[in-house]
């Protein structure tokens, strides 16, 4: 006896989509879409709409001034040219040296090194580690009177060398990055090592027979068959810089005298410290701005080399 075909009930979701003429793969997306609309696009908004008034952040009163924040803040903000400077040369510094140095390192590390897997673990490690131990380690050092830094400099004959690294505004900003530079050095260099070790070991081999030294294999090899993560890396360091809060904040609180003092921390400052929320606001839109000029036009570049 030939079996009878059985009807499944349809489910609930799938005829209302039916009744509705709605694309039953919207239902699936709609979660994501809610917590998305709640959580990211509502307080982009909400910002905006925030920049536009003197608030405080707490009383319900708000006073619309319309572009006074934001003239205020590109004509006669001093400590926002100071952050916005200091962004500039943590992007060049920290980005750059990360850069560099990251693929240096990964191509010594990718060839034939005894220990290597030992020397690889040694550079991750401190990626791993916790921000606030890291800035509590780095503190300990920087210490002007009983820190590491300043004894070595003392016992090596380089006394007049020693500083507050992290009261002076001369230098405090730079000792900061020193220690962004040390916790992000292995991820940059486990990032360029994984594109290393996808390169054909033969292009190496047969270059190493025609005689080309260890120097031309990297150049003319390794550097150009690794520029699409360059630029990746180059993405994510820009957008590590435009957001960068926790060594500054952990490290130096922006000071002395904001000279250590970056745009995140600032917006910080305003709006936890100052309860100057719409102002905050307002910094936190140019902010915004500013990722969005940095990274689109990185992001367009990056499509049209892999389509090439």
């Amino acid at each position: 006896m030939a079996e009878r075909s059985v009807a499944q009930p349809e489910g609930r979701w799938s005829g209302f989509a039916r009744r509705h003429r709605i694309n039953s793969g919207l239902l699936f997306v709609l979660p994501a879409l809610v917590v998305y609309a709640l959580y990211v696009a509502w307080p982009v908004v909400s910002t905006i709409q925030y920049s536009f008034f003197d608030w405080d952040g707490i009383s319900p009163d708000r006073e619309f001034i319309g572009l006074d924040n934001y003239v205020y803040l590109l004509t006669r903000d001093r400590t926002f040219r100071m952050s916005i400077v200091n962004n500039v040369l943590w992007a060049v510094i920290v980005v750059g040296t990360l850069l560099v140095l990251g693929f240096l390192v990964a191509y010594v590390l990718s060839g034939r090194l005894r220990l290597r897997n030992l020397y690889r673990t040694a550079f991750f490690l401190p990626t791993t580690a916790s921000l606030v131990v890291v800035a509590f380690v780095w503190r300990y050092i920087y210490d002007a009177a009983i820190g590491p830094l300043n004894s070595f400099l003392r016992e090596v004959g380089l006394g007049d060398l020693t500083r507050t690294w992290l009261a002076d505004p001369q230098v405090t900003i730079y000792a900061v990055m020193v220690v962004a530079i040390w916790f992000m050095f292995g991820f940059f260099s486990v990032v360029y090592l994984a594109a290393m070790s996808a390169i054909p070991r033969d292009l190496f081999e047969s270059a190493e027979i025609d005689g080309a030294s260890a120097f031309q294999r990297m150049r003319h090899i390794a550097y150009p068959l690794t520029t699409t993560t360059r630029r990746t890396l180059l993405i994510l360091g820009l957008i590590f810089t435009v957001n960068e809060f926790g060594f500054v904040y952990f490290l130096s609180r922006g000071g002395p005298f904001h000279a250590s003092e970056v745009v995140a921390f600032q917006i910080y400052d305003l709006s936890f410290a100052l309860n100057r929320t719409g102002y905050a606001s307002a910094l936190t839109v140019v902010l915004l701005l500013v990722s969005l000029a940095i990274t689109v036009p990185q992001l367009i570049l990056l499509r049209r080399k892999q389509d090439d």
